[in-house]
């Protein structure tokens, strides 16, 4: 009668009290980024360790996960089968201190192979009968691996199960679930942001990017999901970040984990998103139309030009949280030098004050059709991040 641990469930809104998942590996990626990067596993459950259902694509591909190892149960589910990749990724789970549970599993419809690398059986007990369910009990007891009663809705199933060996209980008569929530902080939504500033070094091997972006489990999630939408209309399907980063090049994936930063302050009117969009593609344009060789700084100056507005921090504040290169620094603070040149203009065009939309002796159509084009791909880049909710 007392708790042990804690098992973390998705629900796409508080009201849920239902499962409602069309996407079993995105709806556990949500619930260790929220628990682990928002929420916070000690306010959800002390110091207890968590229990986590991993689906088989999740575990057949098995991505870098911020989860301390000591405090999570990876829980396979029931209709995972026992492949030699799944097997693999089981294993080193274990090797990295990792506890596993089988969820819901039976003889007939679990795969009998994932009980070499189990720790620990949940089983329904209101279904079987009881003789199916002490014989079962038996067997798993005497293989050395502890049983968790699942569905435990009354004091008699609780006694009957602690007959059988159960030594673990999970059900409403012992605790009914509840809804956690939380709103994105700006020290999480900073924390995106300094990836996205990061990403923008020139000076990163492509190793580096991608360990980079790996560090991120929500937003690393959320490129997959949009390399691999109607958007790219892509051959094949890519399924890692190194993947993402030689067929999209890397400039272009900076670009889109900026946008889906942005993308995260979804507590902000969305016009802020696309005119933060707007001023990137512009003064990207104007730098490459002036000539210059990377243009990713005056994109990146562009974006994070309306981050006071979309952080509610002043802009100083905010330069000093992310590691920006000192030009950029200076164009968002100061309005200075030639990324702070290109952002004045943009800032011009916006207002249509139109003796001050210059940059670099450029001449008027050539700024007037890079705020065109910096439209019409907002728009785009709007559709495209849709993909990624």
């Amino acid at each position: 009668m007392a708790v042990v641990a804690y098992e973390l469930l998705y629900r796409a809104s508080p009201s849920n009290r239902a499962a409602q998942i069309g996407d079993p590996g995105g709806a556990t990626l949500e619930v260790i980024a929220g628990a682990a990067l928002e929420i916070g596993l000690d306010r959800l459950a002390g110091g207890l360790p968590v229990h986590i259902n991993f689906p088989e694509e999740l575990l057949a591909k098995l991505p870098d996960l911020p989860l301390q190892a000591g405090r999570v149960v990876v829980e396979i589910l029931e209709d995972v089968r026992a492949s030699p990749q799944v097997f693999e990724n089981i294993r080193t789970l274990r090797s990295r201190g990792h506890r596993i549970a089988l969820d819901d599993y039976s003889p007939r419809g679990s795969d009998q192979r994932l009980l070499e690398v189990a720790d620990m059986v949940k089983l329904e007990v209101t279904h079987p009968p009881p003789d199916e369910l002490g014989r079962l009990a038996r067997e798993l007891r005497a293989a050395g691996l502890q049983l968790i009663a699942e569905n435990v809705e009354s004091r008699e199933d609780f006694e009957r199960c602690i007959g059988l060996g159960f030594t673990g209980f999970q059900g409403n008569f012992l605790h009914r679930p509840e809804t956690f929530s939380a709103r994105r902080v700006p020290v999480s939504r900073l924390g995106a942001l300094r990836l996205a500033a990061s990403l923008q070094s020139e000076g990163y091997s492509l190793d580096e990017v991608e360990r980079l972006l790996s560090q991120d489990v929500s937003l690393s999630y959320r490129v997959m999901r949009c390399i691999n939408s109607s958007y790219y209309n892509l051959p094949r399907k890519i399924d890692s970040i190194r993947q993402a980063i030689i067929i999209l090049g890397v400039d272009t994936l900076r670009q889109l984990c900026g946008l889906l930063c942005l993308q995260g302050l979804d507590d902000r009117p969305p016009s802020l998103i696309v005119q933060a969009m707007t001023r990137a593609r512009m003064c990207e344009q104007l730098g490459k139309l002036a000539g210059t060789r990377d243009a990713g700084p005056f994109f990146i100056t562009g974006l994070f030009s309306l981050l006071n507005a979309l952080l509610g921090l002043p802009t100083r504040k905010v330069v000093e949280e992310l590691p920006l290169t000192p030009a950029v620094a200076k164009a968002l603070i100061a309005g200075e030098g030639p990324l702070g040149e290109a952002l004045q203009c943009t800032r011009a065009y916006e207002r249509g004050v139109w003796d001050r939309a210059v940059y670099a002796h450029l001449a008027p159509h050539l700024i007037r059709a890079a705020y065109m084009n910096a439209l019409f791909w907002a728009e785009q880049s709007q559709a495209l991040l849709s993909h990624a909710t």
